[in-house]
């Protein structure tokens, strides 16, 4: 009883939390859905001109400045998507104390 008296102010002050979580994991979702289009299609023009660039014999720092550049584009949303696994962990979490 007194435990149920003790969790219910922290309850009330995890719903703010909660819902912030929430709405920061839907706006991620839809983020990382729209710009990983945009990072992949970059990832490939930077991909192919590395390989351009290995073709016509270009300066070699300029070619691995090429792929380092494109394998960030195409790990990007990759990388957005573990972090907002993360924040759905701290969502279902907080939802888990709320519901106890």
């Amino acid at each position: 009883m007194i435990l149920k008296l003790i969790k219910l102010p922290l309850r009330l002050a995890a719903i703010p939390v909660f819902l912030a979580l929430l709405a920061l994991q839907l706006l991620g979702s839809v983020l990382i859905g729209l710009s990983s289009v945009v990072t992949h299609l970059l990832a490939g023009v930077f991909l192919l001109g590395a390989v351009t660039g290995w073709l016509v014999h270009a300066q070699p720092w300029m070619v691995w400045q090429a792929v380092g550049i494109g394998l960030f584009f195409a790990f990007a949303p990759s990388l957005a998507a573990w972090l907002l696994n993360k924040v759905t962990d701290c969502v279902l979490r907080i939802l888990s104390f709320m519901l106890s």
